[in-house]
């Protein structure tokens, strides 16, 4: 590229230089204005070039209303109408928790800068600045979660790396230093299921956002940077300056499925954003096992829970959330796992595995054909069909079942098939 351009080869800057910019762009950021507006970064990576020579893309600021920004840098985005939303919301509730000036007044008066934004499922994470510091502000339809930018942060001997932010969603938040480009974030859950992400951070800020979608207060973090041989356990993140519900929405959870999705949503170490907000659909339970279907708009979860075969005498809850991207099909297969599989610690013979169907909320019945014996009748409720697969079926691969739902009046609203798994 440099010869493109006509520039000699690229050279490292030195180190004082380097620290210098950074500063220099950091103060830029954190220029105050009268104003308490939001404005947009669309732009303020620097890049070095030949012989020292930088050219730095020039940092511009946009009103909130306007169509959205353009890529962040570091492979991030920013959606000017997320950010303009999430960072509305944070700012309301912090005015409306009347949080003491003193501690962290100059987040009513100082402008948010956003660098880039995370949207999950109906979870929206904003990564910006105010007063120079950085801010994380996560909405979902439900709660408002934000940051403290005045609280010391949780660093880690050996790795130049903070961690400023862990929600009750799973979602964190820090700065990942130089030197430390190429981590990733491991997760580990008391349960045993484990995943791990690379960072992506903002070349303004070096933020960075992570959801995990596990219950932090179940969870260890790892920050692994090769070609270290170990990975550095995470202490806990500093606590959010305010979690709260804003738009409080409550769900049955007093009915016996209501019982049971609250039950095991609750238990559960995945974590469902909203989740008081899903409506309760069927139920089945038998043999120590218990399957409940939750809708909130077109999301669907599944939600199981079997005994602990790691753990005599407890019970192991999972949650299966709808990550099927929109817009979705009326009626689709709800994938689940087999529950008491041999392979978790079952014992043989007694597995037994849910068949969920996602149908038409106005659907009254779901006739479901698994090619064995008697076609058979799901329970249906609000959208969701639930039922055993066949035990003298199994689980076999590329199988599809023939699906056939009704609405009250015997309408047919949907004749077809779809996938056993």
């Amino acid at each position: 590229m440099s010869e493109d351009l006509g520039l000699p080869p690229r050279r490292a800057l030195p180190d004082d230089v380097r620290e210098l910019l950074r500063a220099e762009l950091r103060r830029g950021i954190a220029k105050r204005r009268p104003s308490s507006r939001v404005w947009y970064a669309a732009a303020a990576a620097v890049v070095v070039l030949a012989a020292g020579a930088v050219v730095a893309t020039q940092v511009f600021r946009q009103p909130a209303d306007v169509g959205p920004a353009p890529v962040a840098g570091g492979g991030l985005t920013l959606d000017a109408r997320v950010a303009k939303s999430s960072l509305d919301r944070c700012r309301a509730a912090f005015k409306a928790a009347n949080k003491s000036v003193d501690r962290a007044g100059y987040l009513v008066n100082e402008e948010w800068v956003p660098l880039f934004t995370q949207v999950q499922e109906g979870d929206s994470v904003v990564a910006a600045t105010a007063d120079g510091k950085p801010l994380f502000c996560e909405t979902t339809e439900t709660t408002v979660t934000l940051s403290d930018p005045s609280f010391e942060p949780t660093t880690v001997p050996g790795a130049n790396f903070e961690l400023l932010f862990h929600s009750a969603t799973g979602t964190v938040g820090g700065i990942l230093g130089p030197g430390t480009e190429g981590a990733f974030l491991a997760s580990h859950t008391e349960g045993g299921d484990s995943s791990s992400q690379d960072i992506k951070f903002s070349p303004v800020s070096r933020q960075f956002v992570v959801m995990t979608r596990t219950d932090p207060a179940r969870t260890t973090l790892t920050l692994a940077n090769p070609p270290e041989p170990k990975g550095f356990v995470l202490p806990e993140a500093p606590p959010p300056l305010l979690s709260v519900v804003d738009r409080p929405v409550a769900a049955d959870r007093t009915s016996p499925a209501g019982r049971a999705l609250g039950e095991c949503l609750a238990a559960a170490e995945e974590v469902l954003p909203d989740a008081t907000a899903y409506v309760p659909g069927p139920l089945l339970e038998t043999g120590g096992y218990r399957v409940v279907l939750g809708r909130r708009g077109d999301r669907v979860v599944v939600c199981t829970t079997e005994p602990d075969y790691q753990r005599p005498g407890k019970t192991k809850s999972r949650v299966y959330p709808d990550f099927v991207p929109r817009p979705v099909a009326p009626v689709r297969l709800l994938r689940v796992s087999t529950l008491g599989a041999t392979e978790a610690g079952g014992e043989p013979g007694k597995s037994r595995t849910p068949y969920a169907v996602a149908v038409p909320v106005n659907a009254a019945k779901t006739t479901i054909d698994f090619g064995v014996g008697t076609a058979v009748e799901a329970e249906v409720a609000d959208g969701m069909a639930l039922t055993w697969i066949p035990k003298e079926l199994g689980v076999v691969p590329d199988v599809k079942v023939h699906v056939v739902v009704r609405d009250a009046l015997g309408a047919i609203l949907y004749d077809g098939s779809l996938p056993l798994a």
